[in-house]
């Protein structure tokens, strides 16, 4: 079955959809959901009007808005508690969103890539802008180098030649050791940043987020300005560590290597 198959596609679009509203946070029109996700708006009338009649989104005939119910709530509600704990990824965002002002992001390892499983905006002047599901460099990022540290070294030269071999800019590609020193400074400092090399004039802070062990490990970031990021770096690095204490108590996570 290839991702051409009209059921793989559909399937595709029901889970992007639910990403979309998890960023968008209100009744959406039609309109408003084909231009956000580039769908055709008569492909994407069909795909709400199913889920609608299976139960799973609302629609109000009147604005005629659409969005997801009570029902994917209480289907998808154990997944946080089996993954993580009984406490609130979300809500752990939110109060970094709140006491930080910048965009805060929770990212996984895709091959030579992070993935933001799920992304929420600073809405302020200056912020760093993401999307949830769009991919960031294992190597460049702060998310990534975070991750590095749960890897084994001997695994890292591969996934360093994958990533410099499709690296376009010559001054991006990375050496081994300088790869391994920046490794070794994340895991003892507990956090790594990145500068401008994921998005012009952003830096990010990222540290590791607690998950059962057998999980995939997962970080907890925050993106915005370079210059308030680096004035504010200890601050920040607190906050986030302050943000999953009760996490890093709830649960035996996986530890860098």
């Amino acid at each position: 079955m290839t991702s051409t198959q009209p059921s793989v596609k559909s399937a595709q679009r029901v889970l992007e959809l639910l990403e979309f509203f998890a960023q968008w946070r209100r009744p959406a029109s039609v309109k408003e959901i084909s231009q956000s996700l580039g769908y055709p708006q008569s492909s994407t009338s069909v795909l709400l009007r199913s889920l609608v009649g299976s139960g799973h989104f609302d629609h109000e005939i009147r604005t005629g808005m659409y969005v997801p119910n009570i029902r994917l709530t209480l289907a998808t509600a154990w997944i946080e508690e089996h993954l993580l704990s009984e406490q609130s990824l979300l809500r752990l965002m939110e109060r970094v969103l709140s006491e930080s002002g910048h965009t805060v992001m929770i990212g996984a390892q895709q091959g030579i890539h992070v993935r933001y499983l799920h992304v929420l905006q600073a809405t302020r002047v200056g912020r760093f802008m993401a999307k949830t599901g769009a991919l960031r460099s294992l190597f460049h990022s702060a998310a990534g180098k975070m991750l590095l540290t749960t890897k084994p070294e001997h695994e890292i030269p591969l996934l360093l030649r994958q990533s410099n071999a499709l690296e376009g800019n010559s001054q991006l590609k990375l050496q081994l050791e300088s790869v391994l020193d920046g490794k070794r400074d994340a895991f003892k400092n507990g956090y790594a940043m990145s500068e401008g090399t994921s998005v012009a004039g952003a830096a990010a802070l990222a540290i590791l987020l607690p998950v059962p062990l057998g999980q995939d490990p997962i970080t907890l970031s925050l993106g915005g300005p370079i210059k308030e990021i680096k004035q504010n770096k200890m601050r920040l690095v607190k906050l986030l560590n302050d943000a999953v204490s009760a996490f890093r108590q709830a649960a035996t996570y996986r530890q860098p290597i």
